[in-house]
């Protein structure tokens, strides 16, 4: 009788531990401000991403971002693998502040599978979640002179083998992202027969799709490869239906979380939206994705409390790394009061700022004052800053 009392107990006590550690059986929807039930957001969840932008999403466009939202997926600008490993210098390429950057998905370019495999290898030392394969970029930079990108849609073989170059590297599959053709080769069939190719010879579970063909050869500029083929949601649809096993992302003509949702509730096939210019043009729009998306708290910051929590930052930055680049600084809180009526003065000021060069915290400061004239509260915001 002792001996059952003691596994009676035991048991308990175990069944108590699992309960602590897995919030979701007690309530599904806590929010990940308890403390006590905390746990990092996951990857697998791409309800929302944030897409890879050159010359958009560095490390300081990422941190404003997370001032907005805690749990959508973040990508870095896209780095070529020849870049990175003929450099001698990849800290100069995979530099993140993944403490408070995660989930982070570093995009790699190039058609080397020994440069990704390594690339690869060092992206998870730095500490990044996944490894996405640019196949889908139209630029003549990349898809003609460089070789990459959405050029290697037409080579499904060799995106095989780089998409298995990452697995041997990091021990998890690739994402692709990609187009749904290029150029006459737009035909579903084609597409199929590349997602099946690469997801099961190359181990990818996960493509991200830009429901417009890429354009090559005709003149055709990155802006035009965004704005003119017609986008095609359907094929994107059809992709979920017919590779039940696979996650399909979203990507293209997005604008606002309400859209997100829409897809997201007309299409629950779907793994995720990925939304680009859209971020850049309206960041405050996506305050609110923790809270819509995912259920859980919001970071709840004002326009204003983030300007303040972004021009520590960039203190902090000036400092510790010497950069006196202040435009680049700035460059993403630039349409931060978007569609509100301070917006053009606001962007005046940070304007004039630059011009008188002073720093990025006293310009970022001194904007605040017109993103402030309807806030009674602004005189809490002008504390000044100290370095810890």
């Amino acid at each position: 009788r002792s001996i059952q009392s003691l596994l009676i107990v035991t048991m308990s006590l175990f069944r108590s531990s699992i309960l602590l550690r897995v919030p979701s059986l007690i309530c599904p929807r806590i929010g990940r401000n308890n403390r006590l039930f905390a746990t990092k957001p996951s990857t697998n969840q791409h309800l929302l991403s944030v897409a890879p932008m050159m010359d958009y999403t560095d490390r300081h466009q990422r941190h404003l971002q997370r001032l907005l939202s805690k749990e959508s997926v973040l990508y870095t600008e896209m780095v070529t693998s020849m870049a990175m490993m003929r450099s001698g210098d990849a800290e100069r390429f995979l530099r993140a502040d993944l403490e408070t950057e995660h989930p982070l998905v570093l995009q790699l370019g190039g058609n080397d599978p020994a440069e990704i495999k390594e690339a690869s290898k060092l992206a998870i030392t730095y500490g990044y979640n996944e490894v996405n394969l640019n196949i889908g970029c139209p630029s003549e930079k990349v898809s003609g002179a460089g070789c990459f990108g959405a050029v290697l849609y037409l080579n499904p073989p060799l995106v095989t083998e780089l998409a298995l170059a990452v697995y041997e590297a990091t021990q998890k599959p690739a994402t692709i992202k990609c187009r749904i053709g290029v150029n006459d080769h737009e035909s579903y069939e084609e597409l199929c027969n590349f997602i099946r190719l690469v997801s099961e010879v190359g181990k990818v579970e996960h493509f991200i799709i830009h429901a417009r063909i890429a354009v090559l050869g005709k003149k055709f500029t990155p802006k035009d490869n965004r704005s003119i083929p017609p986008l095609k949601y359907d094929v994107v649809y059809s992709l979920t239906k017919d590779f039940p096993h696979l996650k399909f992302t979203l990507n293209g003509g997005v604008r606002s979380l309400a859209e997100v949702q829409t897809l997201l509730s007309d299409h629950p096939n779907l793994h995720g939206v990925m939304v680009g210019r859209a971020v850049v043009d309206n960041p405050f729009e996506w305050s609110r994705a923790d809270s819509l998306l995912y259920q859980k708290n919001d970071p709840g910051l004002s326009r204003l409390e983030v300007l303040t929590q972004y021009a520590k930052y960039c203190a902090k930055e000036q400092e510790s790394s010497g950069t006196r680049f202040t435009r680049t600084l700035l460059k993403p809180i630039h349409h931060l009061f978007h569609s509100q009526p301070q917006c053009k003065a606001f962007k005046q000021s940070l304007n004039n700022g630059v011009v008188a060069k002073l720093s990025a915290y006293d310009v970022i400061m001194r904007a605040a004052e017109i993103g402030s004239s309807s806030n009674a509260n602004y005189v809490e915001l002008c504390e000044p800053y100290e370095t810890q």
